[in-house]
């Protein structure tokens, strides 16, 4: 049941999303670092022992790096919806096999609905008495469909992938992939939408980075040292045991790194995450006639504040990144245009989660809902299709 607060709260986001005044939600957090450097993505400074140039002027005259790009943050938001798709009665779909194992869900699909996944699921997605088509046929200007079954995609955008009639596209086949005359069936659900009209793809409405600013590069390149057999003389003259060097059957030191393959990470004056929901955005989605327009806008905000404060809690980026929110680092705010800005107020976990909850059961949220994948299904024949050319070229790992 929404308590008198949270009606409140509902009520002033659903104000804000139908003011044409409102542009949108910024959100700005500072963050804190137990060490005095961070490790961008791999590939943002150094990539296959060739310098990157990865950082960007600012108007100060500093330099500043991404430690977190929009896309990723989006996957973080994406799977905290999964994560809390039980407790708010998100209409998350768990691909399964037979015996109840998880393949993947809704959530994890890069083109949303669009994607080839969703789309070689289709039979038992239509078995699952979900409306597989009217999903697919959804626009902007008719986003009904997406908002019960896909609202992910409302949020951080779809597009529908396909086979381009380019030159790449016309090289030979991977061997276990479905040859031109092959499997119809697989082919068809990688062709994708190859005649879509635009408007049935769209842009996200919410947008997210972490930036780290005033930056400068630190190698990292100090080797292990003990007392009994290192450090490791050098190359041309390294001891060895048994005809190994000590690191190999790990004794003694690891020698030093050297300076082109060495990981590249940076110190920085400030860490900053911005987030941004475009409320302009939103408003230009229409859920049809059987959708009460403020209800949906005001879920649609919810959910994703509620999606942005529960990835902010995850701020293990990755090894040699990891994050604090710096205590009273946040603030909010809705920016309009020609006017002051708003303050956005604070709003507990609780709160989100008991909005979303009743609103989106308003709107016909009934929680996941399992579809099994059964042995010899077009999406099983593509998972195995991808095992077996894993198995034939594999990738092996790098430092990041």
């Amino acid at each position: 049941m929404t308590t008198s607060s949270s009606r409140a709260v509902i009520e002033q986001l659903t104000a804000w999303a139908a003011d044409p005044n409102a542009a949108g939600i910024q959100i700005r957090t500072t963050f804190n670092s137990p060490l005095p450097t961070v490790t961008p993505p791999a590939g943002t400074l150094r990539a296959d022992r060739k310098d990157i140039a990865g950082e960007f002027p600012l108007p100060d005259g500093t330099l500043g790096v991404t430690i977190d790009s929009w896309a990723s943050q989006a996957s973080r938001m994406e799977a905290a919806a999964e994560t809390l798709a039980e407790e708010i009665g998100f209409p998350l779909v768990r691909f399964v096999t037979e015996d109840g194992k998880l393949l993947t869900t809704s959530a994890r699909l890069s083109h949303r609905h669009a994607d080839a996944t969703w789309r070689a699921a289709q039979a038992q997605i239509k078995a699952a008495e979900i409306p597989f088509q009217e999903i697919q046929n959804a626009t902007v200007n008719n986003a009904g469909m997406l908002l019960r079954w896909q609202p992910l995609a409302v949020l951080f955008g779809w597009w529908h992938s396909h086979i381009a009639a380019d030159a790449k596209s016309k090289k030979a086949a991977p061997k276990g992939a479905p040859a031109a005359g092959g499997d119809k069936e697989v082919r068809a659900a990688l062709a994708g939408y190859a005649r879509v009209s635009p408007d049935a793809r769209s842009a996200r409405v919410v947008t997210s980075e972490v930036l780290a600013t005033g930056v400068a590069r630190r190698l990292r390149m100090t080797a292990r040292v003990d007392s009994l057999f290192g450090p490791l003389q050098p190359a041309g003259r390294t001891s060895k045991l048994v005809g190994e060097k000590p690191s190999t059957v790990g004794l003694g030191s690891l020698p030093p790194v050297e300076a082109g393959k060495a990981p590249v990470d940076v110190t920085f004056e400030k860490i900053e995450g911005r987030w941004w929901f475009s409320l302009a955005g939103l408003r230009r989605f229409d859920f049809g006639p059987d959708v009460d327009a403020d209800t949906a806008r005001a879920l649609l905000v919810a959910l994703a504040l509620l999606l942005r404060d529960e990835a902010i809690a995850e701020t293990r980026l990755r090894a040699g990144t990891e994050l604090i929110a710096a205590p009273e680092g946040t603030t909010g705010q809705v920016l309009r245009h020609n006017a002051p800005a708003d303050a956005l107020p604070v709003l507990s976990r609780a709160q989100l989660i008991d909005i979303v909850r009743d609103l989106g059961a308003q709107l016909g949220w009934g929680g996941p809902v399992d579809v099994p994948i059964l042995p010899g299904s077009v999406l099983a024949r593509l998972l195995e299709t991808a095992k077996t050319e894993q198995a034939e070229d594999p990738v092996e790992g790098k430092e990041g």
